[in-house]
């Protein structure tokens, strides 16, 4: 076991080893602080957080920070010694200070740990070297330590907003208290969270509908169905349906079953019903990111009511062009519409035509059988051939290509048949440029043509390049246009992936529910290499910073991966590597509702 040298005390005291710190660390450390030192520390850690100078990550590379300890807080409040300290990192010297300040078990010790697990989601910009994900879950690690009565009823009180906070960050402690509380799966804190849902704050609520799901008691239902009635933010229903889901997960043990029910799983109680109601009453209330997560919750319960609301949809498209090119819709909600309508109905029509799937419900209504699972015939598709064998079915797309030199690599022939391979195409393919070139050409043909588009190359060079400063409309013209700079592309230099990730996402600062300004809904990333360059270099920290991003903005990203298998490439083993790039894009593709190939 890990174990601490005290500073003021000759005995030993066991560590968390879930937090581990370098051992030259534990040299230096005090078990027993004095109370106002330890808050202090912690008062002065996060005031020189907040000036946005103290870099938790470094500003370009992989590695985190590394102070001395002349520059560590700890230190200068007596919570750890020079002496044998080392080098340490400001995740740590937090870590240290969090440490002491729980030990305290206080009600102010409470409302501290509360402070620092709210990092993040205030209103506060974060720079991404802040990194306030980071900060935000050491502070829930400690919190989750507390054990004294009054230390948690400290945080009950926080989150019913009766705790004494600084106004600028009262949502989020109260968010944050929220969390906590759910974690603890105490069924006696559902009283406590469910009148959050009703909170005025999208933060709060946000937290309020998560907590329940995590605190896994289903007669916490009821409410998050009440709050998905009225919900009006498309932040907050994800989080009210995932909960749904969650809490009724063991009706749906096996969604390959008939209405996406387990064969002698137990009935789902009528509450299911009330969900499902609930949820075509919510639909077109927000934008097509809040539909597109309640046609999960209406797959999961099939019911011959979602039909004809259904058919809404279809009809809204139809109806109101406008609202696809404002972003309120999206061509991925119309295409998720049409496929559950097939396979409800076991019908095929186009998901252009609402009027036929009209006609179909008001004549065969009674004889549809909507929980049957359905199985569309192979041709049933009205979808083209897509971008590497992805269909295009975003409203505003952005690919992402990488020109790096090792694209000028020999193509592997067997890769380069993807699946929507044309027989009677000729086209000799020599490189792997040549092949992401095609593919680009191809998914001209089937992006909508009233879809929006841009093309985002990286290589080696410090910034990205876009093609354009703003996505175009897929018409004749700026598809001809598209095609033309297509055949000027060259590859050459390193890989700064992250360069074309900030840029399409448009990764200004790091604020909690901001949706970065972009209406995108699709991405489609085409890469053969690992990242070699840039400010983010660490492939965890690239899917986390990708998340975090995306969490609000629903973007769906696909990614397509060539193997680096060619003779003539050198695989150079870099330290900042933890996962191979491989992973790295089939991870992104999985944690951002997308799909990945492997070419």
């Amino acid at each position: 076991m890990i174990r601490l040298i005290l500073a003021t005390a000759c005995s030993w005291t066991p560590w968390n080893t879930a937090l581990p710190l370098p051992e030259s660390t534990f040299r230096g450390v005090c078990a027993v602080p004095r109370e106002d030192m330890a808050l202090k520390a912690l008062d002065a850690w996060l005031k020189l957080y907040r000036t946005g100078k103290m870099r938790i990550h470094t500003t370009s590379g992989w590695k985190p920070v590394v102070i001395q300890a002349n520059d560590s807080v700890a230190v200068k409040f007596g919570i750890a010694t020079k002496a044998g300290l080392g080098d340490l990192t400001w995740a740590e010297d937090l870590k240290l200070i969090l440490e002491a300040v729980a030990k305290l078990e206080t009600a102010e010790a409470a409302k501290g740990l509360l402070e620092v697990a709210a990092i993040g989601l205030d209103e506060t910009s974060y720079t991404r070297e802040m990194a306030p994900y980071e900060v935000r879950e050491i502070g829930e690690t400690f919190l989750a330590r507390l054990t004294s009565d009054v230390a948690r009823e400290e945080v009950v009180k926080a989150a019913r907003g009766e705790s004494k906070i600084e106004k600028a960050m009262a949502p989020a402690v109260q968010a944050a208290a929220a969390r906590y509380l759910g974690v603890k799966k105490n069924p006696a804190h559902r009283a406590v969270i469910e009148p959050l849902l009703g909170a005025g704050e999208v933060v709060v609520r946000v937290h309020a509908a998560e907590a329940l799901g995590a605190l896994g008691d289903e007669a916490a239902a009821l409410a998050l169905i009440a709050a998905l009635e009225r919900e009006q933010s498309d932040m907050v229903l994800p989080a009210i349906v995932q909960s749904l889901r969650t809490l009724y997960g063991k009706y749906l043990r096996d969604t390959g079953g008939e209405g996406g029910q387990a064969k002698g799983a137990a009935a789902p109680p009528e509450s299911t019903r009330l969900a499902v109601r609930a949820a075509l009453k919510a639909l077109g209330h927000t934008t097509w990111r809040g539909d597109m997560v309640l046609l999960k919750l209406l797959e999961d319960f099939r019911s011959a009511e979602a039909v004809p609301a259904l058919i809404g949809v279809l009809e809204r498209f139809r109806d109101h062009p406008e609202e696809l090119q404002s972003g309120k819709l999206s061509g991925l909600l119309q295409h998720r519409v049409h496929e559950l309508l097939v396979a409800m109905t076991g019908a095929v029509y186009p998901a252009t035509q609402p009027e036929k799937w009209r006609e179909l419900w008001e004549r065969d209504r009674d004889k549809i059988e909507v929980t049957k699972k359905h199985e569309p015939p192979a041709d049933a598709t009205t979808l083209a051939s897509g971008f590497c064998g992805i269909p295009v079915q975003g409203s505003r797309v952005i690919f992402i290509l990488d020109l790096s030199r090792s694209m000028t690599f020999k193509m592997n022939k067997a890769a380069a048949t993807t699946p929507d391979h044309r027989k009677d195409d000729k086209q000799e393919l020599s490189t792997r440029l040549d092949f992401a070139l095609r593919e680009l050409n191809r998914a001209m043909d089937s992006i909508a043509p009233n879809a929006f588009f841009n093309l985002i190359t990286f290589n080696g060079d410090r910034d990205a390049e876009a093609w354009r400063k703003e996505m175009v409309p897929a018409n004749d013209k700026n598809r001809e246009s598209f095609r033309k700079h297509l055949a000027k592309l060259e590859a050459d230099g390193g890989t700064n992936l992250w360069s074309a990730l900030e840029m399409a996402l448009k990764i200004k600062s790091l604020v909690y529910g901001d949706n970065y300004t972009t209406n995108v809904d699709e991405v489609f990333i085409l890469s053969d290499g690992a990242p070699s360059v840039g400010d983010v270099l660490d492939p965890n920290e690239i899917l986390r910073l990708v998340k975090e991003s995306n969490r609000f903005a629903g973007m769906r990203i696909n990614t397509i991966f060539i193997s680096s298998q060619n003779t003539e490439e050198r695989q150079i083993p870099t330290p900042w590597m933890k996962m191979t790039p491989e992973e790295l894009m089939k991870r992104m593709a999985e944690d951002n509702g997308g799909k990945f190939v492997n070419l």
